[in-house]
């Protein structure tokens, strides 16, 4: 071996163990110093690869691997590599085709394996859903049963409406984890996908029976009251659902998102049972969540004995805690226990612990680290905007209306970006200026514009129905409610007719 191998095989042996330790861009420096010393030396490259992967570079990535496929073209690991830049960068096809390539000159097992996790996604993503459900069942068939493979099934059986088949998915993921909600979860799901709400509703007491508490039952169980509001319009749903979120704060230790995003949900929640105010105190709280937790807002008030006003009892929904305390000792309760235990010789239980009737330590409170690094996604933002629209849109106050309206118009969602712009503009309507008539012909153009570029944009055209119709031109709003389809065409034509009797339109 030459000076010049040398010194590059001791190049990639320390770009591996910079790229272990996290040190991307060292690995990549390092890597990068090889291939001048080897340029034909195919690992070279990949440890360049590797690297960029990390960094998020996935075109140069993409390149790196393409030079070690060329020097070692039957090596299905290189294939295998670059398949799955491509798949990263989002380049399905591409990623498939080279995928394809490593399956058929054959991979490392830990590479097979991922091999086909990753086709059961790709497939998944564009629709191949039995294609998707091959690929997972041979990733499983090489590793046994996995948690993350029966959950991607019992999805994919949800998609193409196989029912029964994603429920028997879910059983064996509860008969492999009973204590985990996942199994009950996804069960739950396919059941409101189903429409069999009845069902639905067992499997989130089971769950409470047997699995271990957790924020996303509580979701789940507001999930639940939630489609039963869709369809009595029972507000009576919403105030429960409301006292399940206080209790899922309550009864758990909820990490700072989870604290987050169920005050945007209780936010959600008062806006729709018309408070404006709890709305508006909701959505503050959820922007600094860990203080607010912290400090005990409260997202149900309390009335003057310190009781939350929720108007409803919630006991019988969250009884199954208890249940499953009780289920965890068996036959017998502790004292019962105890009994059936047979005595001593001299007739005694001098075995039995003695148990000090004292008061037992109160426990801390659970607080949260404010310290912590936490950061709103783009869409809890843009929900938090939406929700402040609405909430000052009860408070009449049409000014702060036009501030989050237009923070939604920067939205990197195109449905998003629409309501920023409708909702300035129908504001400036509210406040009876004098630029609104131009403002509505400015949004009337923008959402035509929208339509010309393309031609499938129905939430285009319905804003400008909406335009039209705030503006008293029912002519034209009747004439684009041609291009709906029969069920949104006739909601929107009682819109317009209510509005020509003088109805409120927004």
């Amino acid at each position: 071996m030459t000076s010049n191998q040398e010194r590059a095989q001791q190049l990639m042996a320390d770009s591996r163990f910079a790229f272990m330790n996290g040190q991307n861009r060292e690995a990549l420096n390092l890597a990068k110093e090889a291939i001048q010393l080897a340029s034909k030396d195919p690992d070279a490259y990949q440890c360049a690869g590797n690297a960029c992967m990390s960094l998020g570079d996935y075109e140069n990535a993409i390149d790196y691997y393409k030079k070690a496929v060329k020097l070692e073209p039957n090596n299905g690991n290189r294939y295998f590599n670059i398949g799955y830049a491509y798949a990263s960068a989002e380049k399905a096809g591409e990623a498939v085709k080279n995928l394809a390539k490593a399956e058929e000159l054959g991979c490392t097992p830990e590479n097979t394996v991922q091999l086909y996790n990753l086709l059961g996604i790709i497939c998944f993503d564009i629709g191949r859903y039995n294609d998707a459900l091959v690929n997972l069942n041979k990733a499983e068939a090489i590793i046994g049963i996995d948690m993350d493979i029966m959950r991607r099934k019992a999805i994919i059986y949800g998609m193409k409406g196989e029912i029964k088949k994603g429920l028997e998915v879910c059983n064996q993921m509860k008969l492999i984890a009973p204590s985990e909600y996942i199994g009950y979860q996804y069960a739950f799901k396919l059941l409101c996908q189903a429409n069999r709400l009845d069902a639905a509703k067992r499997e989130l007491e089971i769950a409470g029976k047997f699995s271990a508490p957790s924020m996303d039952y509580y979701m789940d169980c507001v999930s639940f009251e939630l489609q039963n509001y869709e369809r009595d319009k029972d507000k009576e749903h919403l105030k429960k659902s409301l006292g399940l979120l206080v209790s899922g704060l309550d009864r758990l230790e909820p990490s700072v998102r989870e604290v987050a995003e169920t005050y945007i949900s209780s936010a959600e929640l008062w806006l729709q049972l018309e408070d404006a105010d709890r709305t508006i105190e909701c959505l503050n709280a959820a922007q600094n969540p860990a203080s607010s937790y912290n400090n005990e807002f409260e997202i149900v008030p309390l009335d003057h004995s310190g009781k939350k006003l929720t108007e409803y009892d919630i006991e019988d929904m969250l009884e199954a805690d208890n249940i499953r305390i009780e289920n965890e000792l068996g036959e017998y309760g502790v004292d019962e226990l105890a009994e059936s235990i047979e005595p001593d010789e001299n007739g005694q239980r001098d075995y039995l612990t003695v148990i000090d009737e004292g008061e037992e330590e109160p426990k801390d409170r659970y607080t949260l680290d404010e310290s912590e690094e936490f950061e709103l996604t783009a869409d809890n933002n843009d929900q938090i905007n939406r929700l402040y629209v609405g909430a000052y849109t009860l408070k009449n106050d049409f000014k702060k209306v036009i501030d989050y309206a237009r923070k939604l118009q920067s939205s990197e969602s195109t449905h998003n970006k629409y309501i920023g712009i409708y909702s300035e503009t129908n504001a400036y309507k509210k406040l009876g200026s004098d630029e609104a008539a131009k403002k509505y012909e400015e949004t009337i153009k923008f959402f035509r514009n929208a339509m010309i570029k393309d031609p499938s944009d129905i939430a285009a055209v319905t804003f400008r129905i909406q335009c039209y119709t705030d503006i008293e031109q029912y002519g034209e709003a009747e004439q684009l409610c041609n291009l709906l389809t029969p069920e949104i065409k006739k909601s929107f034509l009682a819109k317009i007719n209510e509005a020509k009797g003088g109805g409120d339109n927004y």
